[in-house]
């Protein structure tokens, strides 16, 4: 796999060639400082651009016919938020022309900039009937978020943990805003895409470089930047200790503990926090796995997960009500035991074959190819192989070390009001 980067004076090329897939994925990412009010919107977009004709192509239906005969070639729009920024994604994945006779790259990139830069739009409006379609479904799919009681747990921890940071939002938080949306401002905000965001472009295959590179730039002529985006992702937690439950019509209960680490290196940050992680709740053997469910089965699941940019750690697990302070306990009695060295021992050579095949599949892995490349426009992210040679020789001690720095900040308890045996 080659990497290069070429800095355009309107956008950055990211040109990623490997042979390791039979498609070539374009993937442009428009990013800018996060804003909930213009995040609700660009939310909404991601939808109606979807559904809402151009001018070559004025039905769903029409654009569909064309991709499909183009080999079925995919177009979709997404809006994710990324530390202190937000971003607004246009990804097309379409078949490698060497496998083709009758297709080329710069047909395809022109439907894409036809979709992007040409919708039908009327009075500084989209189409008013997908309009409304699509902001009802979009705030159905909101409120929906309260059917799985998982997902329900884990943003209103997120509000509490990660108090006054852009990790605490979430679309059922800001539902009001959601309804206030109106088209023609939709419409203002569309058009800033052309002028106010940095513009990352990633093309990804075994292609050539220069027939990708004039038809990108083709597709983003007109098109400025700006540098209204955060370079940098790293937030400081300033989360007081608390302990808190919400009732919930539901059987099961989520239990979700957040934890915080007192001043990390970098070092320790980018490799010894990761084999910390794994053996704490990322494997069949983990600590958390082993002490909460296998030897009391006081869970249905348990894991953990770490937050980079906050240098912290989440643990979520669900368990019945009743067993609250029984895997609170076991849980604060994990986290203690990552300071063993005896406990750490058996289980490091496990942990490192567990990460070994999680570097394996990003090469065979398009979206975290193009996220890392993304990721390091804004801070050193270490390449898979520097991960994989850095954690292939940590010891005991280098865990440890992170086990010493843990402290438990916040405690949440989305409690089941439906006891199992009803």
């Amino acid at each position: 796999m080659n990497y290069k980067k070429i800095r355009k004076d309107n956008y950055t090329l990211h040109l990623i060639n490997t042979d390791r897939f039979k498609r070539v994925d374009f993937v442009i990412r428009f990013t800018k400082k996060y804003n909930k009010e213009e995040a609700c919107y660009y939310k909404l977009l991601e939808r109606v651009l979807a559904f809402n004709g151009t001018k070559k192509y004025k039905t769903v239906k029409d654009l569909s016919k064309r991709l499909e005969y183009l080999y079925n070639t995919s177009l979709g729009f997404s809006f994710f938020t990324s530390s202190k920024n937000m971003v607004f994604e246009v990804n097309m994945s379409l078949v490698n022309p060497k496998y083709v006779d009758d297709f080329n790259i710069e047909e395809a990139i022109d439907i894409l900039r036809e979709v992007l830069v040409s919708p039908i739009v009327k009075d500084n409006k989209f189409n008013e009937e997908v309009f409304t379609l699509e902001k009802d479904n979009l705030i159905k799919s909101i409120m929906n978020v309260k059917d799985s009681s998982e997902s329900y747990a884990s943003i209103k921890f997120d509000e509490v943990f990660f108090n006054n940071t852009v990790f605490a939002e979430n679309n059922y938080k800001n539902i009001k805003l959601f309804e206030k949306l109106d088209n023609e401002t939709l419409y203002e905000k569309y058009r800033m895409l052309f002028d106010s965001f940095k513009i990352d472009a990633f093309a990804l295959g075994d292609v050539e470089d220069e027939e990708i590179t004039e038809s990108i730039d083709k597709l983003f002529k007109g098109f400025s930047e700006s540098e209204d985006y955060s370079k940098d992702l790293y937030v400081d937690l300033k989360t007081s200790f608390s302990e808190s439950k919400e009732e919930f019509n539901t059987s099961q209960s989520n239990l979700i503990l957040g934890a915080t680490f007192d001043k990390l290196t970098d070092e320790e940050r980018d490799y010894k926090l990761v084999l910390f992680n794994t053996i704490l709740g990322c494997m069949n053997n983990s600590v958390l796995f082993v002490n909460v469910r296998e030897k009391h089965s006081l869970c249905y699941t348990i894991g953990s997960t770490i937050n980079r940019f906050t240098s912290s750690i989440v643990i979520s697990c669900g368990i019945n009500k009743k067993n609250y302070s029984k895997a609170l306990f076991l849980i604060r009695e994990s986290l203690e035991s990552m300071k063993d060295k005896k406990v750490i021992k058996p289980l490091l050579t496990n942990a490192k074959k567990t990460l070994e095949i999680s570097y394996n599949d990003f090469y065979d892995n398009a979206k975290k190819i193009i996220n890392y490349y993304y990721a390091n426009e804004f801070t050193y992210i270490p390449s898979i192989e520097d991960r994989r040679e850095r954690i292939l020789n940590m010891t005991e001690e280098d865990v440890m070390e992170i086990a010493n720095k843990i402290d438990v900040k916040t405690i949440f308890l989305l409690e089941g009001s439906i006891n199992e045996e009803d």
